[in-house]
């Protein structure tokens, strides 16, 4: 296989996790940063393997590399444009769009992973729970608990589905996800509520220039409505259901490296649901 030269490479976009860059023909490299846990990257690989063995829309993972001591995966390319950024260029397609962002994820959570060679969704909110400090001992005992108390299933998640991970090719049809860093198995309404709590908090990176963060901030309620209304259609699970989840789920985010504004956001979005609970949880 040969790839560019180093010094041909130039970045194509970037994350808070990793950097993109093209790598040979009709491949990319996910160049992640300094220091990135190994064992993620491993993961994600392995994920991304699995679902694609799956038959689901998702690029072949090729192969873990290291270059310049950071550790790599070599994807299959994917020609086309975020959800995002169409949702942002096209704003009269906004709720179009919604919709089909919930369609695709409907369709992803029709599959299952009967072998478990995927994370179980609750050990994995479990663990990022734990590792919150803001918790005191008590909050996080009572949200494990609860957590405990929610449905166990084997659909496969994505666990960090938002438009940002959905790519859609020129022709409007093919589309791709992206981003299986986060993949589970565990109860689609979960998987709902995480990309719930996204939209309702998230933030752009703070290179994004400012008008399409603005617009970003404007669109945002529209986007969750109308992915909500229609995945609810598709799906015949409930608002309540996705709602149950949206407690551990919103504390188990609170375990990421996020803007501080976004972290005080959800910690009183948790605390202020904490209250709200029975004792007897």
């Amino acid at each position: 296989m040969e790839r560019q030269e180093d010094n041909e490479l130039e970045c194509m976009g970037q994350g808070r996790t990793a950097e993109i860059y093209p790598y040979a023909d009709n491949l990319l490299l996910k160049l992640y940063r300094p220091g990135f846990s190994r064992e993620a990257v491993e993961t994600e690989f392995r994920i991304s393997e699995r679902v694609y063995e799956k038959g689901l829309p998702v690029p072949r993972a090729v192969q873990l590399l290291e270059k310049d001591s950071r550790l790599g995966v070599v994807f299959e390319r994917f020609e086309g444009s975020t959800l995002l950024s169409l949702m942002m260029q096209q704003p009269a397609e906004l709720e179009q769009l919604s919709s089909r962002m919930a369609g695709y994820h409907y369709q992803l959570h029709r599959l299952q992973d009967v072998s478990s060679t995927m994370p179980a969704q609750k050990n994995m909110l479990k663990h990022a729970i734990q590792r919150v400090s803001s918790f005191s001992e008590r909050e996080q005992d009572y949200l494990i608990n609860y957590l405990s108390r929610l449905p166990q299933m084997s659909y496969i998640c994505h666990g960090d589905y938002h438009p940002d991970n959905v790519m859609l090719a020129r022709d409007g049809e093919q589309y791709c996800i992206i981003d299986w860093m986060t993949g589970m198995t565990g109860d689609p309404a979960g998987d709902v509520a995480r990309t719930w709590v996204i939209l309702m908090s998230g933030n752009l990176p703070n290179d994004e220039a400012p008008a399409i963060r603005e617009a970003f901030d404007r669109a945002r309620s529209i986007m969750l409505q109308h992915y909500l209304e229609r995945y609810i259609a598709l799906s015949g699970i409930t608002r309540e259901q996705i709602e149950a989840w949206m407690l551990p789920v919103a504390a188990a985010r609170l375990d990421e490296s996020l803007p501080p504004s976004e972290a005080a956001q959800l910690l009183e979005f948790v605390r202020t649901r904490l209250r709200l609970l029975p004792e007897s949880i």
